[in-house]
Parts: structure tokens; sequence; C-alpha cells
């Protein structure tokens, strides 16, 4: 029985991993088409919002593109009996952080986002060096 509700958690999220990779690629492909869309104009100000625009949408191409790859990576590992394992520790990722980050490699711990993570800060101290004292 615990194997079956295993197999059935994870298709549930091999069904989210395909329906967001659908949709990143498609996003990706529509950010492909609005970038190729250029006419020219003579107007300086025009120019630096569509180069300021132009900017913007090849980032979020590439972002989105690496989220398609982690994707494709999660993909790989639910093939091989992997999904849902910590690559650093090999705990077993919890299921609100596969929800939030379905494609997530590392629990919250090893991912530098634990709520222990600078458990020797005291309140009110900055979290990194401060070079103004």
């Amino acid at each position: 029985m615990k194997n079956e509700k295993q197999s059935k958690r994870v298709k549930n999220f091999e069904d989210l991993l395909r329906f967001k990779l659908a949709e990143l690629s498609n996003h990706v492909d529509q950010l492909r088409r609005e970038l190729v869309v250029e006419d020219d104009v003579d107007d300086e100000l025009t120019q630096a919002t569509r180069s300021s625009n132009r900017e913007f949408v090849i980032a979020t191409i590439e972002r989105e593109i690496r989220n398609i790859s982690e994707i494709e990576q999660a993909l790989k590992r639910i093939a091989k009996k992997e999904y849902g394992v910590c690559v650093t520790c090999e705990r077993t990722i919890p299921d609100n952080r596969l929800q939030a980050i379905p494609w997530t490699r590392r629990c919250v711990d090893c991912a530098g986002g634990g709520i222990n993570r600078n458990s020797e800060r005291a309140f009110g101290q900055p979290a990194f060096g401060s070079s103004l004292g």
C-alpha cells in the first residue's frame, strides 16, 4: 500500500512538472516571437525603451530556459526513481517544498533557506559583514 501511495504521489508531481514544462515552453516561444517584431524608429526615447524591454525579455527567456532544463532533469530523476531526494544530504524533500518548486534538487536546509541557517547571528545584527564600522 505504501508503494502504491508513493507511486501516486510521484505521478502527481510528474504531471505537475509536465504541465509546467509545457507552460514554460509556450511562454518562451511567445517571448521569442515578440522579440523578433521590431520596426525602425528614429526617436531615441522609443529606441531606449525598446532596448530596455528587449534586455528584460532576453533575461526572462534565459530564466525560463534554465527552469525548463531543471524540469527536464527532475523528469529524468523520476524515471530513475531518484525524485524527491535531496542531492546533498540524501533525505526526502518534504512535499510542501516540492509543491512550491517541483523541480528542486535540494531540501530547504541544503538550499540555504533553512530556519537555522544563521543561528549564531543575534537579532538586529547584519547578515553580512559591514565595512561601515
